[in-house]
């Protein structure tokens, strides 16, 4: 049987259904920033996917096996796991990194934590894994950099570096348009919107987590900018650079680690914009928004323990 922890998702009554539904539509949704990595970079962003998902699906075949659990390839979870990753890494990268971030994601972190109901969203713990292992790779964006509004320089090397730069008409489609060194598949703000506006209508629960982040790293981009720039200049940079975008739609989102109760999932939502934003002003990391995933998915049941109404949704959780 496939795991029974995507009973939580809403509306489930066939986890089996459930999981083909939901994660169908988030594979939907992954083909677009895919295509438009493909314009951007050529064909190795295929190869860099191939690779992804190819180990992800072989390393939950083997896990399986050795567990005696059934693997249904159909409840596409493993190939949603190995996309995601490939789409944060950039297109240039070893084809090792992907490898191993999508067999840590799987191996260490989905199969060991329930499957495709682990509390810990396995495609972030994959990224998170890799870029401490391989932060340059990671975090090195050469290809095709001549063709990019900024060179090989990233938005998030931009701020990092307590710089900004003047918006125009030109630039700003640019910079919407993903056409700025990055990684592979989430610089596009255009698109991510496209992206928001389907999981409306097919999920409108899931996006009050992605409402409560993006209004957290929102104003923190207006109150403590890492730039001179202007308030809206902060935001946008903010917004559009590195995985932010991305993780708003399709890690914040994920079904297994979000709270049951709304309110809830907007605070879930702003705790992990929170300490996105801190991590990226004081962190090492270019990019730390995987790594606030990955805590605020181990924060969750603190959360809900403590905010009014989390024992009773605990004990509603442990009778389904």
């Amino acid at each position: 049987m496939p795991d029974s922890a995507t009973k939580r998702t809403e509306g489930a009554q066939k986890p089996y259904v459930t999981a083909l539904q939901l994660f169908g539509d988030y594979l939907l949704m992954l083909l677009v920033p895919t295509a438009l990595a493909v314009y951007y970079y050529g064909t190795r962003v295929l190869a860099v996917a191939g690779v992804s998902v190819g180990v992800a699906v072989l390393t939950e075949a083997i896990c399986s096996a050795v567990l005696g659990r059934s693997y249904y390839l159909r409840d596409l979870t493993s190939i949603y796991t190995g996309l995601c990753i490939a789409l944060m890494l950039p297109a240039g990268v070893p084809f090792y990194v992907p490898a191993l971030a999508a067999a840590f994601a799987v191996a260490a972190v989905k199969m060991p934590l329930g499957g495709s109901g682990a509390p810990i969203m396995p495609a972030a713990a994959g990224f998170a894994f890799v870029a401490v292992c391989f932060r340059t790779e990671v975090f090195t964006y050469a290809l095709r950099a001549e063709q990019k509004l900024l060179g090989a320089q990233s938005l998030g090397a931009l701020l990092g570096g307590g710089n900004a730069m003047r918006l125009n008409a030109a630039n700003l489609l640019d910079v919407l348009g993903g056409n700025v060194a990055g990684p592979m598949g989430t610089g596009c703000g255009l698109l991510m919107l496209a992206c928001g506006v389907y999981l409306l209508m097919r999920r409108p629960r899931a996006l009050l987590a992605t409402a409560g982040f993006l209004g957290a790293c929102m104003l923190w981009a207006a109150i403590l900018p890492r730039s001179n720039g202007g308030v809206l200049t902060n935001i946008v940079l903010e917004l559009c650079s590195g995985s932010l975008l991305f993780a708003s739609i399709f890690l914040v989102t994920d079904h297994a680690t979000l709270p049951a109760a709304r309110v809830h999932r907007v605070i879930y939502g702003v705790l992990c914009g929170v300490l996105c934003m801190a991590m990226r002003r004081s962190g090492v990391f270019e990019e730390p928004v995987c790594f606030a995933i990955v805590l605020g998915n181990a924060l969750r049941p603190v959360l809900e323990s403590i905010l009014p109404g989390g024992e009773r949704t605990q004990r509603k959780e442990a009778r389904a």
